[in-house]
């Protein structure tokens, strides 16, 4: 295929028109963005996203394809994918893709019968199956619309956060430069293909809500708090949500603080209204994950006894906090060598640029402060006393298995934000000389706070090289030591020129100044991290699944070991056995153990092809390394340099009889769709005999979590189980003469009628709050 065509614009013209309707609409009825703060950001999304909005390049990890069979023959890209980005293309990806092919062909995206016995899929909170962030993309194909989303999220965080900082009486400049800090940050971009940067990118957009709400308090500003709120919600990752939510709680118990008393109700009425309005709407998802959630593979791992005790707390607190200010003193996890607590994506994720460490240190010393800024400082601090994790945190983890669902590193969304909001904040007190003292006071106070940083910085890089090989990595360390002081120099000589304020013009330059110095050090760190791959990546085909595609049909694949990581042949319309989801049935697990012979964190390996229980959930081929055999009883049907197909014979079908029947008998499928299954059952040949009683057992090989619901013969039956986790009927007769029955499995999510009743409620709710009265 060609290297670039025109098409290959319609990605950054489509998020173009997004940019343009979004302003419009601040313009209308918020805050305008300043025309020049405007060019600041889309010059800051085309460094970043440019290849992909434009050069038809897909911002998804595909160089890692070729790790295992059968890709191993796909040629290297330059760069490298970024190996910690798996995620994206194993377990993102195929939710999002089944996703999208339901609301195509125009049903709810309720189940994915393509991972293991199947999954719920609208139940999944990492398919964002309503994320608005997401929907947005839907006019592009997937691999172009990731790209699309990942810009859209750090726009929306830069605009929100910028209007958030001006609404709180901050300079063009200093918001500019706040705004930078987090929508540049380590938690937004090091993370900005996965569902926790919607909640990222919404969180500013929350609380510059509530701040609408406090100080105009119109409809349109209610209306914005309960959106913020539904789409934070939707945001697709519970930690995430949780932090969000909890910070935004914080801020709104600031903001009532500081109001009259008698006009306190007014503002929490909104807030309440708000979200109880935004959980309604989001009730077809949040009740059917509800259900879902307690089944799953994630709540397993986290109420274990020993889920906080085998917590990663390697290298105690230098290791879980250095990389806030030095993200790259242990490594980075992009190019496999890191040494820190976890991985660089999850301690480098509350980096905020060090220009943005110097104010924040030099702010301390401020005779004064902005609204809500005493409270951010609370909970950036609180986030940081976690993250450490002293004693006492560690001992209440063990006790507690359930606090480690939220001290964890995520945390750096709290922290990262609140050092943008403070960075932001200082930045503003110098400008206006809140400082003690005259200029050269302040001017003593920036220099110390610069050498103190500057001394911390050199120590995080040349006191933590690597055990006992103190040069791996040592180029790419001490580089990074050496550019993280010429920005910390810089941006201490912007702020010695800041208190001049007979000098305006100056001074505001010098704000200018510390902004672009944040932005560019922070696309210099966490750009590389993105990395963009070619279009002739985007799921390329080979033999081994052209061979699969044409001859699974209704049947289920599986892969041994590391080949074909799990979940990505679903991208490839095939069925797969395995399930590497946090939300994968817990009883499913449990009912493939004597088939899984490892496990790489939350991703299952198969093994063991000779168990017979491969052909009772219907598995019909097996894909192995070409290198690798086809044990009895398969047998060999395809084999090449990128994989090797084994056929296994007999396997189930989706439904079957139990005990097995006689001659002639069986069930014949009619029909069979994501989330029905319709089928004839029995042999014809009965109808002479009416006097033979028929009593047999439908059994499937469809996970049974509640929502499969039979019809028989016309006549409902309640949810039922055989053989393990597995959906099933029970069909009788002969009736009326026949002794053949229509059966048909249909899904009906637990929930999923009542979120659907919240909805339309939440919605009726909020239309008679907020939309004006007709004009008569």
């Amino acid at each position: 295929m060609p290297e670039w065509s025109p098409v290959d614009l319609l990605p950054g013209l489509y998020l173009a028109l997004l940019f343009v309707l979004l302003n419009a609409a601040l313009r209308r009825w918020y805050d305008p963005v300043p025309a020049l703060v405007r060019a600041a950001f889309a010059a800051a999304l085309l460094v970043l996203f440019g290849p992909v909005l434009f050069g038809g390049k897909i911002l998804l990890p595909l160089d890692d394809l070729r790790g295992q069979a059968p890709f191993r023959q796909l040629a290297p890209t330059v760069p490298h994918g970024n190996p910690l980005q798996g995620d994206l293309i194993t377990l993102v990806a195929p939710s999002a893709v089944a996703v999208r092919a339901a609301w195509r062909e125009g049903r709810w995206p309720l189940w994915n019968p393509r991972v293991g016995a199947g999954i719920p899929l609208l139940a999944d909170s990492q398919a964002q199956a309503l994320q608005p962030l997401v929907l947005a993309g839907y006019p592009l194909p997937y691999p172009r619309a990731a790209g699309v989303t990942a810009a859209l999220r750090v726009l929306v965080a830069l605009t929100f956060t910028f209007l958030l900082l001006r609404r709180q009486g901050l300079a063009a400049g200093s918001a500019a430069a706040g705004a930078f800090a987090f929508g540049l940050g380590g938690f937004v971009l090091l993370w900005v293909g996965w569902p926790l940067a919607n909640a990222a990118a919404l969180l500013p957009l929350l609380l510059y809500a509530l701040v609408r709400c406090d100080q105009v308090g119109g409809r349109s500003d209610r209306f914005l708090l309960c959106a913020a709120a539904t789409a934070i919600l939707l945001a697709g990752h519970p930690e995430t949500i949780a932090y969000a939510l909890a910070l935004a709680a914080l801020f709104l118990a600031d903001l009532l603080r500081r109001r009259p008393a008698g006009t306190r109700r007014t503002l929490l009425r909104d807030a309440a209204l708000a979200l109880v309005v935004a959980a309604g709407i989001a009730g077809p998802h949040l009740l059917p994950a509800a259900h879902a959630l307690p089944r799953s593979l994630r709540a397993a791992s986290l109420t274990a006894p020993t889920a906080a005790a085998t917590t990663d707390t390697a290298g105690g607190y230098t290791a879980r906090l250095l990389p806030i200010a030095a993200p790259n003193a242990f490594g980075n996890s992009r190019f496999n060598d890191y040494w820190g607590a976890h991985n660089t994506n999850e301690d480098a994720s509350g980096f905020a640029g060090t220009a943005t460490l110097l104010v924040v240190l030099v702010s301390l010393a401020a005779r004064r402060r902005f609204p809500q800024e005493g409270a951010i400082a609370v909970a950036t601090a609180a986030g940081l006393f976690v993250l450490a994790r002293p004693p006492f945190v560690e001992r209440l983890l063990t006790s507690l298995p359930a606090a480690h669902a939220v001290a964890t590193p995520r945390l750096g969304l709290v922290v990262g934000f609140g050092l943008a909001y403070l960075g932001a904040c200082g930045l503003e007190h110098l400008r206006r000389g809140d400082l003690p003292g005259g200029r050269i006071a302040q001017t003593i106070v920036v220099l110390m706070a610069a050498a103190a940083l500057a001394v911390l910085l050199a120590w995080g890089y040349l006191a933590h090289p690597f055990p006992g090989d103190p040069a791996r990595m040592a180029i790419f360390r001490f580089g990074w030591l050496r550019w993280q002081l010429r920005f910390l120099t810089a941006a201490a000589l912007a702020l010695v020129l800041l208190p001049r304020r007979r000098l305006k013009p100056l001074a505001t330059a010098a704000t200018a100044g510390v902004a672009v110095l944040v932005a560019a050090e922070l696309l210099l760190v966490h750009g590389p991290a993105n990395p963009a791959s070619p279009r002739r990546l985007a799921f390329p085909e080979n033999a081994a699944t052209r061979f699969l595609e044409a001859h699974l049909g209704f049947d289920r694949m599986a892969a041994l070991g590391p080949a074909f990581p799990p979940d990505l042949p679903s991208l490839y319309r095939l069925a797969d056995v395995r399930a590497y989801n946090p939300m994968a049935p817990w009883d499913y697990v449990q009912a493939t153990a004597p088939i899984t012979t490892a496990w790489k964190g939350e991703v299952p390996e198969l093994g063991h092809p000779a168990d017979p229980l491969y052909g009772r959930l219907g598995v019909h081929y097996l894909l192995v390394a070409p290198e690798t055999g086809c044990p009895p009883p398969s047998r060999v049907v395809l084999a090449d340099a990128s994989a090797r197909i084994c056929e296994l014979p007999a396997p189930r079908g989706p439904l079957f009889l139990v005990p097995a029947p006689a001659a002639g008998a069986g069930v014949t499928i009619t029909a069979l769709t994501a989330a029905r299954i319709a089928a004839w059952v029995g042999d014809p040949a009965e109808a002479s005999r009416p006097g033979r009683p028929l009593s047999r057992l439908v059994a499937s090989t469809i996970y049974q979590d509640g929502g499969w619901h039979s019809i028989v013969d016309g006549l409902p039956r309640p949810p039922a189980r055989a053989l393990g986790p597995f959906a099933a009927a029970r069909v009788t007769g002969p009736k009326n003469g026949r002794a053949v029955s229509r059966v048909e499995l249909i899904y009906r999510p637990a929930g999923h009628l009542a979120g659907c009743l919240a909805a339309a409620l939440a919605l009726a709710l909020g239309a008679a709050c907020w939309c004006p009265p007709p004009r008569i």
